[in-house]
């Protein structure tokens, strides 16, 4: 009898496992309790890993879709204004706005490409990082420096408190630098003319904007590649800046996260270690 149920129980739990069902057994053998549990165990790995590159392929399908996107549009409204200029008797006021616009959608077209070349050699690691002590006090200063006029130009104003006194940290100076660059440049397209920078002692940063819509923001998301909150997909937002950011930052052993507090958008990096 006893012979039996196992024998059942053994064409039970194999007719479940062809079909990737749970299996269960109506015997008290502890040795097929055990091994169904073992089995379940590895059933559930397979169906998660399954769903991951399920989730993975929607990821990437996503991606090549934002890609044309992001070159084609630009590509498409410059091409449609040279054939206006070569088809229409245009007025030469009308020329030279022709003419911008056709400037505007080449240097997008230029600034994508190059964001997305520049994302494939961080996130395969092509360039080597000297990380060694940097004063991250002067890098942010210079860095907000460089910004100036963009954030002048978009009515920002700007908060910062930033020591005299330097601050060290462990980071390749130029990938830091480009952290940063992106960081402000984010900050720049979606935020709301006001913008906090905080160096605090022991190196963290934070950099801070108003926007709207924080409330649906995904913060964990945002570092995500092709992530983005334009469904417009407009000019100039590949949605791979904080993407480039976090690879950096990681291949530097420091940590970057985002949260919201109130109509606030804060950005923080923290070092592996202040020197």
């Amino acid at each position: 009898m006893i012979a039996y149920l196992l024998k059942r129980d053994i064409r039970q739990m194999a007719r479940k496992l062809e079909k990737n069902i749970q299996l269960t057994t109506t015997t008290f053998d502890k040795d097929i309790t055990d091994l169904a549990t073992i089995i379940n165990k590895m059933l559930l790995r397979h169906q998660q890993e399954l769903e991951e590159k399920r989730q993975a392929e929607i990821r990437l399908n996503q991606a090549i879709t934002n890609i044309s996107h992001d070159l084609r549009t630009p590509l498409s409204a410059a091409l449609g204004y040279l054939q206006m200029l070569e088809n229409y008797d245009l007025d030469t006021d009308t020329q030279a706005r022709y003419l911008q616009i056709v400037r505007n959608g080449l240097e997008a077209l230029s600034s994508n490409i190059n964001v997305l070349f520049e994302f494939t050699r961080a996130l395969e690691g092509r360039d080597a990082l000297d990380i060694q002590p940097v004063n991250i006090c002067d890098i942010l200063r210079d860095t907000l420096s460089a910004s100036y006029e963009e954030l002048i130009k978009k009515g920002f104003t700007v908060e910062a408190d930033i020591s005299d006194t330097p601050i060290v940290c462990l980071y390749d100076q130029n990938a830091i630098r480009r952290v940063l660059e992106n960081l402000i440049k984010n900050a720049c397209i979606h935020g709301q003319k006001f913008m906090r920078v905080i160096v605090k002692n022991d190196g963290t940063i934070e950099i801070a904007n108003r926007a709207e819509g924080l409330d649906t923001l995904d913060t964990v998301q945002i570092f995500e590649r092709f992530y983005t909150t334009d469904t417009a997909r407009t000019f100039k937002r590949t949605g791979l800046g904080l993407a480039i950011a976090k690879e950096l930052i990681s291949r530097m052993n420091g940590k970057i996260v985002a949260l919201v507090e109130d109509d606030m958008l804060i950005v923080r990096i923290s070092p592996s270690e202040p020197v």
